[in-house]
């Protein structure tokens, strides 16, 4: 590794601070969550989809070091492109910019290691540098889910805390595009009429930080096909698995992107597409891996009685089914839905006869979501209050823009629902 390969990552250590354009003045939610632990120990993980805005976490927490310590005691380094091996990096920091090991140094050294899920071995390798040098703390990012955690709380138990930056909530939208939420909140009927063109904007391409401003709806449909959908395809996941079949994954995903929350069949999805129902079966978990779908599962009152029966998929974000279709007369009631399995992280519907969208346990309770599709709403949750009784504490009808109340069902509007 020779110098140019850090400094170009590092423009602090000629010039003090963080290079133009590569700050952005809003700090998301996540950021002071994550600003209470910089004089802990303890290693810190952000992981998340692509393009939420892990490196610009980053670059603000650098940002705010920098204040507090000389430039060269700060490390940034990303794997996306350039896999180098860790011990390579650490090592060439040492040599050409500390001049001294880790021993020799008086003060703490941050090293900030970007997608690091490239590297193999990674978690043992953090292991080593944690253990042997108390004065270095580790911020660390990755845009996979399942081995990235895992990997990291077997191997790094006790020395590591993890956090995942979702994509943007409707909150940091209207935060970021100059709105007050905590005065709409006050009231928000009054600012109805302003906020529903945001909230449709929020639903097709808003909830990546870049896209939060763009009113070129063209522009914003490409980001999302090549910055994220195509770069976990066609790079990320054949990387992580080897994959050959990448037009599978292909398919897949742009099925998806045409039915969110359809029920999973995978019998049948691999007849149509021609494919053995186990490889298919292996891909849907290579694209949830890839953080770009997520299942629910069909309520059964025990988690395992749970995953034996039907299951749903959505993507990630709504964002990803309107890349890939725009018609939004056909799309819309697929992309409310969606929207609120992502606001409310529901686990689990409900489909014994009728069909329920989202039940969230609470406690020993029961909370039942329908987002509007046909006058039918009303009569699946009445059923659903008959079967379950005592234990369903709260029914919600989500709607474009209706509110009111029906035999003790609560209508709401998409928009307010995500305020609330």
């Amino acid at each position: 590794m020779q110098i140019e390969d850090l400094e170009r990552f590092n423009p602090w250590w000629k010039t003090g601070q963080i290079r133009e354009g590569w700050l952005r003045e809003y700090r998301r939610k996540t950021y002071f969550e994550i600003a209470k632990y910089l004089d802990r120990r303890q290693i810190i993980l952000i992981w998340g989809l692509r393009r939420v805005g892990k490196t610009t976490l980053m670059f603000q927490l650098i940002s705010d070091l920098l204040k507090k310590t000389s430039p060269k005691n700060v490390l940034y380094f990303s794997f996306d492109e350039i896999a180098f091996d860790l011990k390579d990096v650490l090592e060439s920091y040492q040599k050409f910019i500390l001049n001294r090991t880790f021993d020799e140094m008086r003060q703490p050294v941050y090293v900030f290691l970007d997608e690091i899920q490239k590297i193999p071995d990674w978690e043992n390798g953090l292991k080593t540098y944690y253990d042997l040098y108390p004065n270095i703390k580790f911020f660390t990012s990755g845009s996979a889910s399942v081995s990235l955690r895992k990997n990291s709380r077997e191997s790094l138990a006790g020395r590591i805390l993890d956090f995942l930056l979702k994509p943007l909530s409707f909150e940091e939208f209207l935060e970021m595009n100059g709105r007050d939420v905590k005065k709409i909140k006050e009231n928000p009927d009054i600012w109805k009429r302003e906020l529903l063109p945001l909230f449709h904007r929020y639903l097709k391409y808003g909830m990546f930080p870049e896209l939060v401003n763009e009113e070129d709806e063209e522009f914003a449909r490409k980001y999302i096909l090549n910055n994220i959908i195509e770069r976990i395809i066609y790079k990320d996941l054949p990387e992580e698995f080897g994959i050959k079949d990448v037009e599978l994954l292909k398919n897949l995903i742009y099925l998806l992107g045409k039915n969110p929350g359809m029920i999973v069949n995978y019998r049948e999805i691999s007849k149509n597409l021609g494919k053995d129902q186990r490889t298919v079966a292996n891909y849907f978990e290579y694209l949830e891996f890839g953080l770009l779908i997520r299942f629910v599962f069909n309520y059964r009152g025990s988690p395992m009685a749970s995953l034996r029966k039907l299951k749903k998929v959505y993507l990630s974000t709504p964002n990803i089914a309107f890349a890939f279709d725009q018609d939004m007369n056909r799309i819309l009631p697929f992309l409310l839905e969606n929207i609120i399995a992502f606001e409310t992280d529901a686990k689990f519907f409900y489909r014994n006869g009728f069909e329920i969208d989202f039940v969230i346990p609470e406690n020993n309770e029961l909370i039942a979501i329908e987002v509007k599709k046909t006058e039918k709403d009303i009569k699946q949750i009445k059923k659903f209050r008959e079967e379950f009784k005592s234990r369903v504490k709260k029914t919600i009808i989500i709607d474009m823009e209706k509110e009111g109340t029906i035999e003790d069902i609560k209508i709401i509007p998409a928009w307010k629902f995500l305020l609330q």
